[in-house]
């Protein structure tokens, strides 16, 4: 970092400001060393993300960007479409927080940097989202038309290395000196020998160079010996770190001095055993020394088969031997080899398999249809259809014999049931059909029973899937395919039990043969099923498995956009329910309409059913309707059924019962039994039913929640209490955070119903932790009306009228009805502007607890009071009722009227329950006095006082009030006396104030 100061202080102004920085400069101009060193100190000091560091050098495409930006943020490089590739940079950029430094850029094709930059997010999201700096010899947009608009549009920060001073490199060169133990002198004097005429010609030749790195490297090339130029070629042709021991086999004993050599010269780079030429330099070395010759590529091949005879799942060595051979026009050999080795092959990566299969059909016209045709079986493995489609209708145009047109035909139908086009998808194996060879009708059983499952057909096409059990067992790519079918078809109908054992079958099949590259839909059902039966940890560890950046090499894995979804699926299933629609629908949003469909409408059943919890109904809606919009196309009604489903739940969130029964009803008036839909729709029955038999736990559990939510709209309490609880100890073992809060909630009504109120006190605390945290919205609403229902209950009117407000302020216009909006107005709790949504979600619970009924009167027994109806009596016994609107007081015995002075009195005196009051207190509230002389007014005080015990001895056999000893008068004990009056417009309380005390004279 000599002489960098101001430039890095300017770079680290704008990595800040910008999420898109620009530093450029020549080769050798010090700008990848620059770069690293700012953003360290600056990730150091806090100020941005830690950093990550992937190099362009050779890359191809957008693929390739991905895939190494994936390796530098230590994530598993997601096999996805062509066509979400930028969507899935796009959902890796926002849920990565760091500062990525792609290098090398110059080499990256302009529309390929061009199309991963437009997935960069907006500066306004800086401090969550990731930043980008682009190191390049170039200026970014210089050259090319999309690149130059969209740094134009997003204002693209740029800085361009200068070179240093001359003081600064006089400071470099003292640095250099002092290292390397010598001066330059010292180092021209030793390279010539003493020898004057070359000491001449080692100036002149740096003379030469001047500023150009170039050609200072093109004459360290051509100076170097052959068997060094050899060793370049080696490093060359592998693309990748090679060991010492294997360079030396290759090249000669005189490999480790070449090397030395090589390393003076910046021309490679050793990590440990491994010697590697550095990404920049390939392209440069390769311009100067050209490609590799035929016995370099023979030496490679020795070596990559000695490397796979050691360890057969090497996938570097496999794809170097093979391209070695198609390098030699040995193409034939190169597949068998690659079918040989499946697990080596299964760990490759996806660009580096579509470059070796790209090289062996390049290399021989002959062997170029089974070459795409493997290839489209992996990237139908991947889950990249589109690219597997693109693959086969380039073989379409070419003659093929029947067997592999057989072939082609398969594949793609394959890919069009993945993809979700079913139509097309028949005709393909229509086509099939009619080319099939002797003995190859299995798979295209199989890719029919897929249509059926497709179609909503799940009997029949189960049925076909077992016929074929037994000429598949002895085939594990049938084997497994058949399985996990089957599974497939279990867990679109909600069966999690059955879907999961048979994705375990299918893995099992796969195994079988030698290694564990399994099809991508078998983890995909796995996860499902198991989220399915609430083994949400177990589902968690599963996931993890299948995207984790492994060396061992045990699997393939599924892509990292996927992993994403599914993340957003566990985080759906603990009820984390906010976390899942910030992970997943962004990534949701990323896949287009050429995507699996049938993995979109899934996820969207888990963002719908997210957004349900938290009360966002809109929202859940626009899912459902995407959802519902694919389940419309030609060929995938097996959709339909968990759409109609979701609409249901959507309606008794809104509470239209009535239409979530019907819906619930047509849901299942086809072929259709989901075990958990079936618990719905008997949920929502108004008719007197057993509830539906449910096989696995999760299934019971559910339904224990669901009874106790039906029992509560029935008013059978005491079971509703019991299912709750049976409920409440699945799900709290299970980690079900939402429907265990739904449980809590049940206790909760049930045990204030009955009358239980510390207990249900415990059940709404429960309740109301569990939708704090996770934002279950309607839920939190519900917890603060069982609250305002417990305190009216227990005559704490200001307490309802709090817990009404707060759960008026709590809830969203969606879930704003006219219901909550009277049981406000009932109890005066402010409502703002009253503003109500148009549907009644809350109209029923309120309903049921009486929080919006008429209220005519307030009953007030010293501190507690109750709002009633004409008719209504408060809880308990009263010996005296004071009708403060009629001037009546009465009792058990009798009623009678009682004159403005005294009944004021009385009303004092009822009012401040055991705190009493003093004469003065009663001459300054009746009389009206502002201020107490004993001797002029406590005689008038004690004869009202006097007048009002006689009057009241008329209605009550005991004295109703008596002095205490500290001279206050209060309600005699043992005697409760109410006070009722009108609950009209004005202040929520009439409640006297707080008494003064006396004066002492």
């Amino acid at each position: 970092m000599i002489g960098r100061e101001r430039v890095a202080a300017q770079l680290a102004d704008l990595i800040r400001a910008h999420p898109v920085v620009a530093v450029v400069g020549p080769l050798g101009i010090g700008k990848t060393e620059l770069v690293r060193w700012v953003v360290e100190r600056e990730a150091a000091a806090g100020r941005v993300p830690a950093p990550a560091y992937a190099s362009l050098a050779g890359v191809g495409g957008a693929r390739e960007i991905l895939e190494r930006t994936c390796r530098a943020l230590a994530r598993r490089y997601p096999p996805v479409e062509s066509s979400r590739l930028v969507p899935a940079l796009c959902a890796l950029f926002t849920s990565t927080e760091c500062t990525l430094v792609w290098d090398d850029a110059q080499d990256a094709p302009p529309e390929a940097l061009a199309a991963t930059l437009v997935a960069v997010p907006p500066s306004g999201g800086l401090e969550r989202s990731c930043r980008i700096v682009v190191v390049a010899r170039d200026p970014v947009a210089s050259n090319h038309t999309a690149l130059h608009a969209w740094a134009e549009r997003s204002a693209i920060a740029s800085l361009e290395v200068p070179p240093l001073d001359a003081a600064a490199c006089r400071r470099l060169i003292e640095a250099l000196e002092h290292r390397r133990g010598r001066s330059l002198q010292d180092e021209a004097i030793l390279a010539s020998g003493g020898n004057p005429l070359a000491l001449q010609l080692a100036v002149a030749a740096a003379s030469a160079a001047g500023s150009d790195p170039m050609v200072g490297l093109g004459h360290a090339i051509d100076g170097l010996p052959s068997d060094a130029r050899a060793v370049l070629f080696v490093l060359l042709a592998a693309e990748t770190s090679l060991r010492d021991a294997d360079l030396g086999a290759v090249c000669g004993s005189s490999t480790s001095g070449v090397l030395l050599l090589l390393a003076r010269h910046a021309l490679v780079v050793r990590d440990g055993d491994r010697v590697s030429l550095p990404p920049p330099m390939m392209g440069l070395v390769r311009s100067l020394i050209g490609p590799p010759r035929p016995a370099t590529w023979e030496a490679l091949e020795a070596l990559a088969r000695r490397a796979l005879a050691g360890a057969p799942d090497d996938s570097e060595a496999l794809l170097l031997a093979c391209r070695a051979l198609a390098q030699r026009g040995r193409a034939p050999e190169a597949l068998a080899l690659l079918r040989g080795h499946v697990a080596a092959r299964a760990a490759a990566s996806p660009a580096a398999l579509e470059r070796t299969f790209g090289d062996i059909a390049r290399g021989d016209t002959a062997a170029a249809p089974d070459s795409l045709l493997a290839l489209a079986r992996e990237q139908l493995r991947w889950g990249d259809f589109e690219a597997a489609r693109r693959t086969l209708c380039g073989l379409a145009t070419l003659e093929l014999p029947a067997p592999l047109v057989y072939r082609r035909c398969i594949l793609s139908a394959e890919a069009l049931v993945r993809a979700g086009e079913p139509a097309s998808a028949t005709q393909e194996l229509e086509h099939a059909r009619l080319v099939m060879p002797p003995g190859a009708e299995i798979a295209l059983e199989e890719g029919l029973a897929d249509l059926a499952i497709l179609r909503g057909d799940l009997h029949g096409s189960r049925r076909a899937l077992l016929r074929l059990a037994r000429r598949t067992r002895s085939v594990p790519n049938l084997e497994g395919r058949r399985a996990v079918s089957l599974g497939f078809s279990y867990l679109l109908e909600e069966r999690h039990d059955r879907a999961l054992a048979w994705a375990r079958k299918a893995r099992q099949a796969y195994r079988r043969r030698g290694d564990a590259a399994v099809d991508i839909l078998v983890p995909i059902v796995e996860i499902a099923a198991l989220m399915g039966l609430d083994q949400i940890d177990r589902a968690t560890e599963v996931a993890a498995r299948e995207t984790a950046v492994r060396t061992s090499l045990d699997d393939r894995g599924i892509g990292q956009g996927t992993a994403i979804l599914f993340q957003a699926g566990v985080l759906f299933r603990r009820g984390e329910l906010e976390e899942a629609l910030r992970v997943g629908e962004p990534a949701f949003r990323a896949l287009d309409r050429r995507a699996d469909r049938i993995f979109r409408a899934r996820v969207a059943h888990y963002l719908a059913r997210s957004a349900i919890g938290l009360g966002q109904f809109e929202r859940a809606e626009e899912f459902i309707r995407i959802g519902a919009g694919i389940a419309a196309e030609p060929g995938l009604g097996v959709l339909r059924p968990m759409c109609e489903m979701d609409f249901t739940l959507l309606c008794e969130a809104r509470g239209e019962r009535k239409e979530a029964a019907d819906r619930s009803r047509r849901a299942l008036s086809g072929a259709w039994r989901s075990p958990l839909a079936q618990v719905d729709a008997w949920a929502l029955d108004d008719r007197d039913l057993p509830p539906p038999h449910a096989g696995f736990g999760a299934a019971q559990a559910y339904t224990s929640l669901r009874s106790a939510e039906r029992a509560l709209e029935r008013g059978d309490l005491a079971q509703a209490d019991a299912a709750a609880g049976r409920a409440e100890a699945w799900y709290r073992r299970a980690g079900a955070l939402y429907e265990l809060a739904r449980a809590h909630l049940v206790c909760g009504e049930a045990r204030a119903r009955l009358g239980q109120p510390d207990e249900s006190s415990s059940a709404i605390a429960a309740c109301v932790s569990l939708s704090e945290r996770n934002g279950y919205r309607p839920l939190l609403v519900c917890a603060h009306l069982l609250r305002a229902f417990l305190a009216e209950r227990a005559g704490d009117l200001e307490g309802c009228s709090a817990e009404l407000e707060s759960a008026w302020n709590r809830a969203t216009r969606e879930l704003r009805d006219e219901a909550l909006l009277r049981a406000c107005s009932r109890a005066r709790a402010p409502t703002g502007d009253g503003a109500t949504g148009p549907t009644h979600p809350l109209a029923s619970r309120i309903a049921r607890l009486g929080l919006d009924r008429p209220a005519r009167f307030v009953t007030q027994d010293g501190e507690r009071r109750w709002i009633l109806d004409a008719g209504e009596e408060p809880p308990g016994r009263f010996d005296l009722t004071m009708v403060v609107d009629s001037g009546r007081v009465r009792s058990d015995r009798a009623e009678l009227p009682l004159p403005p002075q005294r009944l004021q009195i009385l009303e004092q005196l009822a009012c401040t329950g055991a705190t009493g009051m003093s004469l003065e207190d009663l001459h300054l509230k009746v009389w009206g006095g502002t201020e107490y002389h004993p001797l002029r007014h406590r005689n008038a005080v004690y004869v009202a006082l006097t007048r009002l015990r006689e009057s009241l001895g008329a209605v009550l056999a005991r004295d109703a009030f008596v002095e205490g000893p500290d001279g206050r008068y209060r309600i005699s004990p043992g005697v409760r006396v109410a006070v009722r009056r009108s609950w009209m417009g004005g202040n929520l309380t009439r409640t006297p104030a707080p008494p003064r005390q006396s004066k002492t004279m």
